[in-house]
């Protein structure tokens, strides 16, 4: 969605319950819809677990994915919480949690579709490190564990992982409109 500003801090939320929780998962989570991550971002060095998925625009029907069974308890406060930064009620549309290595590179890029221009983007530090670039429009930006920030994902982006270990981030598409997940 396009924002007034390229990212907005949003404020705190508690990711420790959702940090435990995939702390537990087995390491083939993260390739359990494989064949989806090669749809959506085929040349990404990303490894992600999703939750949930609308494609085609928000009245889309909304998949429930191989981490939703597994994470959906200890999701389900951080969507909360991330959906009272807004002044509408809404839904979350899309949530993976994405694992960058490494070395890892996400290339400069807009996203696009019905679903990503009308959601707002928000991206959660589950674990970071300094020496990974988070640029928007070429400016390096700097993103905290734990705290909340929504990203103009209509603007020029990428991402580079300089450090010696995994940046994880939650990532959600929240709509702030009508309508809700079916189970």
């Amino acid at each position: 969605m396009q924002c007034a500003e390229p990212l907005r801090h949003l404020g705190a939320v508690d990711i420790s319950g959702l940090a435990a929780a995939l702390a537990r998962q087995p390491a083939e989570l993260w390739d359990a819809d494989a064949e989806f991550r090669r749809a959506l971002a085929p040349y990404r060095s990303t490894r992600t677990i999703y939750l949930q998925m609308t494609l085609g625009g928000p009245a889309a029907t909304t998949r429930l994915l191989a981490g939703w069974r597994p994470l959906q308890d200890s999701f389900r406060p951080v969507a909360e919480r991330i959906g009272s930064f807004f002044a509408d009620p809404g839904r979350v549309l899309n949530a993976q949690i994405a694992l960058l290595p490494p070395g890892g590179r996400i290339e400069a890029h807009r996203d696009r579709g019905p679903t990503l221009a009308a959601s707002h983007r928000v991206h959660v530090p589950i674990t970071t490190h300094p020496d990974v670039d988070f640029v928007v429009e070429g400016k390096r930006l700097s993103l905290a564990v734990g705290e909340a920030y929504e990203l103009d994902n209509m603007r020029v982006h990428a991402v580079a992982n300089r450090s010696g270990i995994d940046r994880i981030h939650l990532i959600v598409d929240y709509y702030d409109g009508l309508g809700t997940v079916a189970e």
